[in-house]
């Protein structure tokens, strides 16, 4: 069974709402509006052999006023919630947070995942430009800790907040990866990963570069607060199969952080303009490796995402 971990739902009254704000928004609508119907969407997941999608937006509900960023993470939260529960067999979400706003993001992680249904939560690279892994949110993990939750990160289209990226038009082809990584070696540099080590985190296009950097940021991380290795935690976190038919990312993955901690995911609708859905998921099939590793990775995300709800189970 295929989960696909990344791809994208986002309600038109939600994009209306962020495009309204004058880009307050965090990770601001990148021009791919998801032009099919459920109906389509359900028809290209059964040609791809993908049995559900796990929704959130192309859009995190990040903004400066509290007010606004509580209306817009419950706008979208409630729209995908509602088309998670119209089809239980297909759909699940994760839900979106008003942060920076703590509290607030706290109040919504419980109403997302204990009302709503939410399978886990959906984490910016950046808020705002803040780093994830800042201590102001320390709580968020460790209720996630509790909850023995999973954490999605998304890039927010800000190209680590440089001009040498951005002003290059490289915020979203070279940018979005770039945001992975920083994104995990921030968390990596933070200890949370030792600190909260029941939440699952699951980074995007098989982590950007982290495959090539494992055996550096051993070597030259400062590691005096650090309780292991960077690559031993780098290990520990799961990668998404986004990698726009790139072959060559795929085994640098496995290879890097073993065939275990790879799960599908497709960016769909995005990579819709680059390939179809099936093709995405053919590329890990033809992608040469063996044929137990393959199987594997197809199946982990339903692994890890089954474990998540027994552990629901147990908290309940």
């Amino acid at each position: 069974m295929i989960v696909d971990v990344h791809a994208h739902l986002t309600p038109e009254a939600y994009l209306a709402i962020s495009g309204g704000l004058g880009g307050s928004f965090e990770n601001r609508f990148t021009g791919h509006p998801d032009v099919h119907s459920l109906e389509q969407r359900f028809e290209q997941m059964a040609q791809a052999g993908v049995t559900r999608q796990i929704l959130s937006p192309t859009t995190a509900p990040y903004c400066e006023v509290e007010a606004e960023a509580v209306a817009a993470a419950r706008l979208v939260n409630d729209s995908l919630s509602a088309a998670s529960r119209a089809n239980p067999d297909l759909l699940s979400f994760w839900v979106s947070l008003p942060l920076p706003h703590v509290e607030a993001s706290m109040a919504e992680l419980a109403r997302g995942m204990d009302e709503l249904g939410a399978v886990g939560v959906v984490v910016g690279c950046f808020c705002l430009g803040e780093s994830i892994a800042s201590p102001a949110f320390e709580p968020l993990y460790a209720e996630l800790e509790r909850r023995k939750g999973i954490v999605f990160l998304h890039p927010c289209q800000n190209g680590i907040c440089s001009p040498q990226v951005n002003d290059w038009g490289l915020t979203v082809c070279a940018g979005a990866s770039m945001e992975d990584s920083v994104a995990a070696m921030h968390l990596i540099a933070a200890g949370i990963p030792s600190r909260y080590p029941a939440v699952r985190f699951i980074v995007p296009h098989f982590g950007g570069i982290m495959p090539m950097l494992l055996n550096r940021l051993d070597g030259q991380m400062p590691q005096a607060s650090l309780a292991e290795k960077p690559s031993v935690t780098a290990r520990r976190f799961y990668y998404d199969t986004v990698g726009w038919g790139s072959r060559a990312a795929l085994l640098a993955a496995v290879e890097a952080f073993g065939a275990a901690q790879i799960v599908t995911g497709s960016d769909y609708p995005v990579l819709l303009r680059h390939e179809s859905y099936k093709q995405t998921f053919d590329n890990i099939r033809d992608s040469g490796l063996p044929d137990d590793v393959i199987a594997q990775i197809l199946g982990n995300a339903e692994m890890l995402m089954a474990g998540a709800r027994r552990k629901g189970g147990d908290e309940a």
